[in-house]
């Protein structure tokens, strides 16, 4: 019959025979915190000698938040009062939630935050796909930032370089239009819900979200060097539901408000369509036909649907805007990334390249009188 457990200041030992010892001792696992045991084939010194081994290695091991803990006492509360003073968009902040409550929690929310073996961290991130790990590390990273801030963890296991997955789930499609391919679909999209959100993005630099943002009264016809440009601000944007903008001057980043110039003959033809729609009485360039906008994802569908077999991801159109710009029309790159909402990197374009609207629309027509010459 097994001895008493003899009192010791931590761990016990408990003899069952002479050679026979059953050892427990307290440490935190990736499980939680636990009362760990081993049967040892030993004398009874040689089990408080390996006792006392382990005491060393666990001896500092208390009580520790577990990362779901982590999450609600600190990394929650630093994400809202981002929000509350715009320095995180709703948008990112529900990605971050998003991500914790599908991926993250499930795997690592009981886990002590100073007990996450970086071998399982690195084999839990390659079964993720690219965008889901990417997002996963940028939440878990700040949550070990905190606890090691706050003195409850030495090291933050998340900032370990580990090997991210390469692929997402889905591929990303790649395609863009030519020159010549977005004039043909400007011409089939003519009269079609869908025109004036593609003029924006395939010949106006604006993101989905932005192109569905505008209001008729809005744009603005500008001549320059013999040529009627539309000049658009872009201001709001639409989200992936709903039927509402966000507040004006929410946008991807501050940058992101600015003006655009259309050049023709696309410009000249949202122009129309804007004093048309002004005549009508309908409040949104792509209006949906029953006085309120398209969000991204029904401006999707309805893409999908009138595109057709041409079609690509409408996203793809401010690449092909993009590219058309520079290598067809010979816009400067500088003009274009103001065009596109960009913080130029460069101590000039930081501080010093603050062009007008005036500006602009010359750098444009200019562009496109050498380009009408070739």
């Amino acid at each position: 019959m097994p001895r008493k457990k003899r009192r010791r200041s931590w761990g016990s030992i408990t003899t069952v025979s002479k050679n026979k010892q059953i050892i427990r001792w307290p440490q935190n696992t990736p499980d939680g915190r636990k009362r760990a045991s081993r049967t040892l084939h030993c004398t009874y010194a040689e089990a408080d000698l390996e006792l006392s081994r382990l005491r060393v290695q666990h001896e500092k091991d208390h009580p520790m938040p577990t990362i779901g803990d982590a999450y609600r006492m600190w990394y929650k509360p630093w994400l809202e009062r981002r929000l509350s003073t715009g320095k995180t968009k709703q948008a990112t902040a529900d990605h971050y939630t998003k991500c914790w409550a599908n991926t993250i929690e499930p795997k690592w929310g009981s886990t002590p935050i100073d007990s996450t073996p970086p071998r399982l961290v690195q084999e839990w991130l390659l079964t993720l796909n690219a965008y889901n790990a990417k997002i996963a590390m940028v939440v878990l990273k700040k949550i070990g930032d905190f606890a090691v801030q706050f003195e409850i963890a030495e090291s933050n296991r998340f900032r370990i370089q580990y090997e991210l997955p390469t692929k997402t789930a889905s591929s990303k499609r790649e395609d863009r239009y030519t020159l010549d391919e977005a004039n043909e679909m400007f011409g089939l999209l003519k009269g079609k819900s869908t025109e004036a959100p593609f003029i924006l993005a395939c010949f106006g630099s604006a993101r989905t979200g932005e192109s569905l943002g505008v209001k008729p009264e809005e744009v603005a016809a500008v001549k320059s060097h013999g040529m009627t440009f539309a000049v658009v601000p872009i201001v709001r944007r639409m989200g992936d539901t709903g039927d509402q903008p966000f507040p004006d001057g929410d946008l991807k980043t501050p940058q992101s408000e600015r003006m655009t110039v259309i050049p023709p003959p696309y410009g000249p033809r949202l122009v129309k369509i804007a004093e048309q729609k002004m005549r009508d009485g309908v409040g949104w360039l792509a209006d949906r036909g029953d006085g309120l906008p398209y969000n991204m994802g029904t401006l999707n569908y309805a893409w999908k649907t009138e595109a057709g077999k041409k079609e690509i991801p409408f996203a793809n159109l401010r690449t092909s805007w993009r590219t058309i710009a520079q290598y067809e029309w010979g816009i400067d790159p500088d003009t274009l990334e103001v065009l596109m909402g960009h913080v130029i990197q460069t101590t000039t374009g930081r501080h010093y390249l603050k062009p007008s609207v005036e500006n602009l629309v010359d750098a444009v027509a200019k562009a496109m009188v050498r380009f009408r010459k070739k």
